[in-house]
């Protein structure tokens, strides 16, 4: 299908639909309220309902199918109980189950429950309808914790402090959970209202059961949360967390004339929280441990024509992470974003403030970075100097689902500075439709004066409603762009990307399927000179079949633009998930048939091949073994001799001691590269912040000598660490 004629129907369609949906506004389903009891004993945290600890609390039930049914009937029966006192806010769930035997509760390490059975807790403590505490817990009661916003959109990067328990019983599980108040950024005092859902997943039956009924025709799932009440006496108390930290190794190290060096490295930082309010939040780090424990996914890097983007894993930036993101930007479809964590490196010292006072949102970061001096050779301009980071944001929101905010961040090193200022907003035009947009501005000015600026922007519309899906953006970045503190994958080029797609769900829950969704995706970009850079159409359908079982097929065809050559090229997608096993979950995807050689030199259309396939398997409730494959070739389509081929091997295997013990053994491979790396570690970590993590990490490279460059017989060793840290969380 010619891409003008694709982009053609899609702009028709979308126009016809817009007129088509009418302009109402469909109701939330948040009539229901609670008021919290107080308590004047707390009850024991020990899985076990006992009935005069939960008399006074006020008791619901979650008898709404909302996944895959549409507010159907729920399968098995789920209560819950909520109540408080003066520290704590208090849940207990019994979730009753007609197969107990099929019941999915695993030991396992903190936010690794999604293949088990658990009940989710979503907090809107401002009740502005934007992003919510998500707090998951599997029948042990081992936890997950994060935050979900208006989308449905999960990130549980955040980990916060609290006590629950759970345990398996002959007619299903029963779990008991209390979460103190001052873990918990939040409105209190009178009239305060939080937004709260509370719902059940089945993994058997891949099912989800709410308190709440949720409408697919409303694109916002807080929007229809309930209301919890009884925060009026509330008393708000200030806390301060000190976490110091100690970090020592032993390294061997091969140095670039060949002799490897060996070195001990011993290390103290501290980092304090401190709530001003509970809506407010002072955080300052010096020498902090910026050391990732946990390691980067795999990611195919050969023959990548942009910047391949890595998500944030460390403990200073995650915490208020959210306050720091754009309105106008999502991973999935666009990553412009005014300010990426991950650019400030190695830090010595860092501070940040966020908080939220009605509808106004702020944050504020600065930080100091060694890494930009680190990577000079000493006697050049910048050796051995620090870049300092500033960064920040304001929001407000206005109406009951929209937003407008601003960015403002500043670099400065060795006598060069970078600014960036954006403006960026959400609006919420109908109950299942979304207007979305940014403009930022940069300047960079050098040591010898000159200045440099660029500009860029987004816009996006989004439909999703309970059958037609549609998504539409534009993006525009100057060759001249330059965001130090942000990220962006590529600069000079204009580019849209639309996709609409209707989904057909069954009326009742007697279908074979859950879900089906045809759809078609178009996208074009070109370079600021006019070159046509990308081109594609991809039709496509998605299949969900009840109990834990999806599957995708598509075509693409694809015409690309580079070195000055435009070529085509076409390739069949096939995704695939399944998780319906209690012992075994894989999933995947498969790509094939031709593909562009991103090589000036020898730009040309060869015979292509993607693969990615996870495969879990779960003997026992402790034990976790998981393997990972990617592998990605190119070949000449007449000699079949490889342009490349990348094959990754990760075999990760886990042994829960215990909920807050573990030991983990990681081994990857990476043909392209010819680099071997071994790690293991033995972990203590009863709750965030606090943590003992002894480990070994070796690198090496099979017949290639990373030092000389150069393909060499042998097995090199490239480094080696053995490392111990620990930390403590002082809550005062």
């Amino acid at each position: 299908m010619p891409f003008r004629t694709a982009v053609g129907l899609l702009t028709c369609l979308l126009t016809w639909l817009l007129v088509a949906t009418g302009t109402g506004r469909a109701s939330a389903a948040g009539d229901t309220a609670l008021t919290l009891p107080l308590l004047a004993t707390p009850p024991v945290v020990d899985g076990r309902l006992e009935p005069d600890e939960w008399q006074v609390a006020v008791k619901v039930e979650l008898p709404f199918q909302v996944e895959p049914g549409d507010n159907a009937p729920a399968s098995e029966k789920t209560e819950a109980w909520l109540a408080r006192d003066d520290q704590h806010l208090y849940l207990a769930f019994q979730a009753h189950d007609t197969d107990s035997q099929s019941i999915r509760a695993r030991v396992t390490r903190r936010d690794d429950i999604d293949d088990d059975d658990y009940v989710i807790v979503m907090l809107d403590t401002y009740n502005d309808h934007v992003r919510a505490y998500r707090l998951s817990f599997n029948p042990l009661g081992i936890q997950s914790d994060g935050f979900i916003n208006q989308e449905g959109d999960v990130d549980n990067t955040w980990d916060g402090i609290f006590r629950s328990k759970g345990r398996v019983t002959a007619n299903g599980y029963v779990v008991e959970i209390a979460i103190p108040f001052k873990t918990l950024r939040f409105r209190a005092g009178k009239d305060a209202v939080w937004g709260l859902h509370l719902q059940r997943w089945i993994a058997r039956k891949a099912e989800r059961t709410s308190w709440q009924p949720v409408s697919r025709q409303v694109s916002n799932l807080l929007v229809q949360s309930g209301e919890l009440r009884g925060f009026d006496d509330l008393r708000i108390s200030r806390t301060l967390d000190v976490v110091p930290i100690v970090i020592g190794s032993l390294n061997d190290e091969r140095r670039p004339d060949g002799r490897v060096a060996t070195f001990r490295k011993a290390e103290a930082g501290l980092t304090v929280a401190f709530s001003i309010t509970p809506n407010i939040t002072l955080t300052a780090t010096a020498n902090p441990d910026f050391s990732q424990v946990e390691a980067d996914t795999p990611q195919v890097n050969v023959n990548q024509r942009f910047i391949l983007f890595f998500p944030e894993r460390r403990p200073f930036f995650l915490e208020g992470q959210e306050f720091f993101r754009s309105l106008a930007v999502n991973e999935e479809y666009n990553r412009l974003s005014p300010f990426n964590s991950r650019t400030i490196v190695d830090p010595d010292w860092g501070a940040k403030l966020t908080g939220k006072v009605g509808r106004n949102t702020f944050a504020f970061l600065a930080a100091s970075d060694r890494a930009p001096g680190k990577r000079v050779a000493p006697g050049q301009t910048g050796a051995g100097a620090n870049a300092l980071f500033l960064v920040g944001r304001y929001q407000r929101d206005f109406w009951r689902d929209s937003a407008i905010g601003g960015f403002f961040t500043r670099t400065h090193w060795a006598g060069t500075t970078n600014q960036a200022a954006a403006v960026d907003t959400r609006v919420r035009v109908r109950s299942d439709t979304t207007l979305r947009g940014q403009f930022t501005q940069t300047q960079t000015t050098t040591p010898d004066g000159l200045t440099q600026r660029g500009k860029s922007f987004t816009v996006n519309y989004s439909l999703f409603g309970r059958n037609w899906r549609i998504f539409a953006d534009h993006q525009q970045v100057d060759p001249t762009y330059r965001n130090d503190a942000g990220f962006v994958d590529r600069t000079g080029y204009q580019g849209t990307f639309a996709e609409v797609g209707y989904a057909f769900r069954p009326v009742d829950d007697r279908k074979w399927y859950a879900e089906i969704w045809p759809f078609v995706q178009a996208y074009r970009s070109q370079t600021s000179t006019g070159f046509p850079e990308l081109q594609n159409v991809k039709p496509g359908i998605d299949v969900t079949l009840r109990r834990g079982i999806f599957f995708y097929a598509g075509y693409e065809f694809n015409r690309d633009g580079f070195a000055g050559r435009v070529l085509s090229h076409r390739a069949v997608q096939l995704r695939h998930s399944v998780t319906r096993f209690k012992h075994l979950t894989f999933s995947g995807n498969l790509s094939f048939g031709t593909g562009l050689n991103l090589d000036p030199s020898n730009t040309t259309v060869g015979r292509r091949l993607d693969l990615r396939e996870t495969i879990t398997f779960r003997p026992n409730e402790r034990l976790n073994l998981e393997l990972l494959y990617l592998k990605s070739r190119l070949r000449d389509q007449r000699t079949r001799s490889p342009f490349f081929d990348q094959n990754i091997f990760r075999l990760r295997t886990t042994y829960q001691f215990t909920q807050n013990t573990s030991f983990r053994g990681l081994f990857d491979y990476d043909s392209a590269a010819r680099r071997f790396g071994l790690s293991v570690l033995y972990a203590y970590n009863p709750y965030p912040n606090t943590a003992v993590f002894v480990g070994y990490n070796d690198l090496l490279f099979n017949g290639f000598d990373p030092i000389a460059g150069r393909r060499t017989p042998g097995l090199f060793r490239q480094a080696r660490t053995f490392f111990f840290k620990l930390s403590y969380n002082f809550r005062l």
